[in-house]
């Protein structure tokens, strides 16, 4: 049976999201590259889920050479409306849940996981199968099925975006002196990216007409290569075992009488700080961490907050400007030192780490 430009255009569009898709699982799962391959699950600690939920979406393909059935349309715009907040929350709770070093992370996986697949077989059963299977009864209670657990993924998936928006305001300035050891950029571009998957994809599937569905899955197939190239990027900058342990340390009761212990104690605590950090040139460790300070110091990780806040401008900005202080000090000594060498000497990680320091202090 020969097929109309629509359902021509639909088959295309949908083999080359499907194509898409397999690109991003399989060179995500198979992207190895030294220092990095040695420890690909601190480096890119999303990569098992953002592989395996992009190879999910092979139940299309019985729909790409069925573009004239109704319930190969069907299967698409179900897999559609659940593909987005499902691919979205998966790729965050496993990305960011292993860098935060949170509890209980994989289990709205595995729910996710369980319920999608279940969903996309019965729809790829349904298109495999001769005739309309999806009608009537059947029918309804599917769609009833699929918008329950559309609900469902899109609350996952607030709790996912809640998860890095709450810590990203405030790890640069208070757990680390330098902000690559947090991905910070790159949680801010997951803010935005699943928002505008979202809206793409639902608004794709809202009525079903073949054109929109089209036009859709050639914009998301885009959306999904920009993924791709992300994911594609290591974002954090330490060695595994080390920022691991600074985590573990940071996990502390905050005490309620922080801001109010005696002024005695405040003192003793700046000056065991100023000597460990200036002294001793703590922050010449471009990873020093506030956990960290905190430990060395001996003294509890919140009163050494309050301590930097109320007495040094903050853990950042202090360890920066010790930091920016010997960069001067090394510049007079040595004329001739280039950019590269001042930022790493000084106990920054980067040239850029370095520029941002002096444009912020």
């Amino acid at each position: 049976m020969p097929y109309s430009f629509q359902e021509l255009l639909l088959s295309v569009s949908l083999a080359v999201y499907v194509a898409v898709s397999v690109v991003v699982g399989v060179v995500r799962w198979g992207h190895k590259c030294a220092p990095y391959d040695q420890h690909l699950d601190y480096y890119y600690p999303g990569w098992r889920g953002l592989a395996l939920s992009a190879l999910s979406n092979l139940s299309l393909i019985p729909a790409i050479f069925l573009p004239n059935e109704t319930d190969a349309i069907l299967q698409i715009r179900m897999t559609l409306i659940l593909s987005s907040p499902f691919l979205c929350s998966v790729l965050i709770f496993s990305y960011f849940g292993k860098v935060l070093n949170l509890s209980g992370w994989r289990r709205p996986i595995y729910l996710l996981s369980a319920t999608y697949s279940i969903m996309s077989a019965i729809a790829m059963v349904c298109t495999i199968m001769p005739g309309t299977q999806m009608q009537g009864a059947f029918l309804r209670g599917y769609f009833i099925a699929g918008g329950v657990l559309a609900l469902v993924y899109l609350f996952s998936l607030s709790m996912a975006m809640r998860m890095i928006i709450m810590p990203l305001s405030r790890f640069s300035e208070e757990s680390f002196s330098n902000p690559d050891d947090f991905p910070e950029q790159y949680a801010k571009s997951l803010i935005y990216i699943p928002l505008l998957h979202l809206v793409m994809s639902w608004s794709t599937t809202y009525n079903g007409n073949v054109a929109a569905i089209s036009f859709g899955l050639f914009m998301l197939s885009i959306l999904n290569v920009i993924i791709l190239l992300g994911a594609l990027s290591p974002h954090r900058a330490v060695e595994v075992e080390r920022l691991e342990e600074e985590l573990r340390a940071e996990k502390e009761k905050v005490p309620q009488d922080a801001e109010a212990f005696p002024q005695e104690r405040k003192e003793e605590i700046l000056c065991s700080i100023r000597n460990y950090v200036e002294d001793k040139q703590a922050y010449l460790d471009s990873h020093l961490t506030l956990g960290k300070l905190s430990r060395d110091c001996g003294f509890n990780r919140t009163y050494v907050s309050v301590v930097l806040n109320d007495n040094l401008g903050g853990f950042f900005n202090y360890v920066n400007r010790c930091r920016l202080q010997h960069a001067e000090a090394y510049r007079q000594e040595h004329p001739d030192v280039d950019v590269d060498e001042l930022a790493l000497v000084s106990g920054f990680n980067s040239r850029q780490s370095y520029y941002n320091a002096r444009k912020r202090l």
